[in-house]
């Protein structure tokens, strides 16, 4: 997975797994994906590291061996 950015918003996280943008805050609410939000209170961050470990999580959890 090669992400140019090392920080993306909720909807460049969307892109990235191929969801809709509210499954990526039902991520983040359920701390299944690490987000934050700035000392300004700006909308959420997803830091790049976030959406790897959440894809390899992902992936370990499946058996693709089949």
């Amino acid at each position: 997975m090669n992400i140019e950015k090392n920080i993306l918003t909720v909807s460049e996280a969307a892109c990235v797994l191929s969801c809709s943008t509210y499954n990526v805050y039902r991520l983040i609410h359920t701390k299944s994906l690490r987000a934050f939000k700035d000392a300004e209170g700006r909308p959420w961050r997803i830091p790049e590291s976030s959406i790897k470990d959440y894809v390899a999580t992902r992936m370990s959890s499946n058996d693709f061996s089949r």
